[in-house]
């Protein structure tokens, strides 16, 4: 806990202390950031910085951001000798040391220049504690499921979770993230990121995403680890978790887009809808499609990711040389709006990934209420639903599903009737033909 700052002289340092933990056992090392800016608008001669503490303690070590006089020790306090102050000069001192008493740990900070009126302070309160709490935490990471491009949005997870068998108080993640990515949520996060969790109850987990852009094609490695200050872990080797995902270009192909129809509305979604024509104008045949479509004014309903700030679909299997197939494309809102051929780019990309997760323990398998084939042949299904819940809908070609795969994107419920229409790519890999052939399943996610 921090106390804000009282003042004797409005305005006369900038001073803040933040305790490396809120709790830690007895003998354990607590570090203090301590932050200092001259705000009086003089040069001070002589500022010293004065930590007397509550309890007793054991004195470590510090670390200045520049050279100070000196630092001295007795059995209540540690002081530091800064020496002259420049006109709003920050200093940042690192202090190290390990209570040795349980109960409120009080570290109060004064700062002043004897020689001046000037002078500030403030009081960082740690919970020390000599009762061990035994709680084995863990901590795994995920990846994306689809090969990432450079200049993707790429969102991996990180779980932590208390296998007990007491719940863990002052839980800290550590998430490191390489040099060569730009963090988008949480946004401007360093490259290593310490993040307080709280309280993870036993049997308990919490899951964190993290939305990266990778700038280049290379071999990215992102970690984690997990621990509290006042846990005692049994079980060490799963503290940390690493993963190692591969970033590349897109794949040699000569292939283009363009659209063959006008604009028309959906009046079953409220979506706007457009047909495109995507072609292999190519020698060789390439194992999947990228449409990204550039220069939006309505959002790409059925965009399943984004590549340096456009949408993008996927055709997802072979497209041979020569071969041309059909898409549709969805927008919201469902007004119409201007749209040339120029604003479709099409890339070779691997086959995208569309293996849905098992349905036990992950999602649920819901019942379909209707599904109704229409004049064109495309496939009508309905689920009841609640309303903003994200679905996933899962099809094959037998009624086993033993190659079942997902029609992305998933679907976050309007209302609480989803209608949902199968009419082939990007959504699905090939429209279907009739209602014997094609098997539908809906997952609600979690």
């Amino acid at each position: 806990m921090i106390v804000a700052c009282s003042r004797a002289s409005a305005q006369a340092f900038g001073l803040s202390v933040f305790p490396s933990a809120n709790s830690l056992l007895v003998s354990n090392s607590l570090t203090y950031t301590i932050n200092l800016t001259n705000l009086t608008g003089l040069v001070l001669n002589d500022v010293w910085i004065t930590n007397s503490f509550s309890g007793p303690f054991q004195y470590i070590t510090y670390s200045p951001s520049q050279p100070i006089n000196g630092v001295l020790t007795n059995a209540t306090s540690v002081q530091f000798d800064l020496g002259p102050l420049s006109i709003g000069n920050i200093v940042q001192v690192l202090l190290t040391v390990q209570p040795n008493a349980a109960g409120a740990f009080t570290n109060a900070v004064v700062v002043a220049d004897p020689g001046t009126i000037y002078v500030a302070s403030t009081n960082a309160v740690v919970s020390v504690s000599n009762q061990v709490v035994l709680a084995d935490l863990a901590v795994t990471m995920t990846g994306p499921g689809q090969a990432v491009i450079t200049n993707d949005l790429m969102t991996y997870g990180v779980s932590v979770t208390n296998l007990g068998p007491s719940d863990a108080p002052d839980v800290i993640l550590t998430n490191i993230t390489p040099p060569s990515v730009v963090s988008i949520a949480p946004t401007n996060q360093p490259a290593t990121n310490t993040i307080a969790l709280g309280t993870v109850t036993s049997g308990g987990f919490t899951n964190l995403f993290f939305t990266v852009e990778p700038t280049n094609a290379t071999n990215l490695t992102f970690s984690a680890s997990v621990g509290s200050p006042v846990v005692q872990d049994p079980n060490t080797t799963n503290n940390t978790a690493t993963i190692n995902i591969p970033v590349i270009a897109y794949l040699p192909g000569t292939l283009v887009a363009v659209t063959n129809s006008g604009q028309s509305i959906d009046f079953a979604n409220g979506s706007l809808r457009q047909s495109i024509t995507l072609s292999n104008a190519g020698l060789s045949s390439v194992p999947a499609v990228r449409i990204v479509v550039t220069g939006l004014t309505n959002r790409l309903f059925n965009a399943v990711g984004t590549n340096n700030g456009n949408p993008f679909v996927y055709y997802s299997t072979n497209l041979t040389a020569g071969q041309s197939v059909g898409l549709l494309l969805e927008y919201f809102p469902r007004t119409l709006f201007p749209f040339t051929n120029s604003q479709l780019q099409a890339f070779a990309v691997p086959v995208p990934n569309w293996t849905p997760p098992p349905v036990a323990g992950t999602s649920t398998n819901l019942v379909i209420s209707q599904i109704v084939q229409l004049a064109n042949g495309n496939m009508v299904i309905e689920w009841p639903a609640v309303t903003n819940q994200t679905y996933t809908v899962v099809y094959s070609d037998n009624v086993l599903f033993s190659n079942a795969m997902i029609a992305p994107p998933s679907i976050v419920a309007p209302a609480n009737i989803v209608l949902w229409t199968d009419y082939g790519p990007p959504e699905t890999v090939s429209a279907p033909t009739n209602a014997s052939t094609r098997f539908y399943r809906v997952l609600q996610n979690p």
